[in-house]
């Protein structure tokens, strides 16, 4: 909830609190958080920021692929499993078919299905319950990274 000032100034702090932020503005309960220039944007960094703040995030929209690094992957079948686990996440907005998992990085790129966004907290909430939480998470492209809406309901 934002029902105060005092609400708004906990959730700015705790956005503010990760390294990319520049400017952070809320209007309801959607923040918009924009990134200083060529910062890499760490949504996982964003996530938990905004849960030690006590404004945990519902939604993190992101509409290009995000390369997220993965604690859980030693050996060929952690990779293959991570591939597996995947394809049965449920979303309709997750390109299932452009899922890259990279063993040797111990990373996974996901993106959105062709001209959608999708909201990757609830593929990070699949992910973690199927043991491959991931530690961080950057947009692929500095371009995509200017401006993300994050809802702080």
């Amino acid at each position: 909830h934002m029902c105060c000032g005092s609400c708004k100034a906990a959730a700015t702090a705790g956005i503010k609190s990760v390294p990319f932020a520049d400017s952070v503005s809320i209007d309801g309960t959607v923040a918009t958080v924009t990134a200083k220039p060529d910062q890499k944007v760490d949504l996982i960094a964003l996530r938990d920021a905004m849960s030690k703040s006590g404004f945990p995030a519902k939604e993190i929209m992101v509409s290009g692929p995000v390369t997220l690094t993965v604690a859980h992957m030693c050996c060929a079948g952690c990779a293959n499993d991570l591939k597996a686990a995947m394809a049965q996440v449920r979303s309709n907005l997750l390109d299932k078919d452009h899922v890259v998992v990279d063993q040797a990085a111990k990373t996974l790129t996901i993106q959105p299905v062709a001209g959608m966004s999708m909201n990757i907290i609830p593929i990070l909430r699949q992910m973690e319950n199927a043991v491959y939480g991931a530690s961080k998470g950057t947009l692929a492209t500095a371009s995509s990274a200017r401006t993300k809406r994050v809802a702080v309901r």
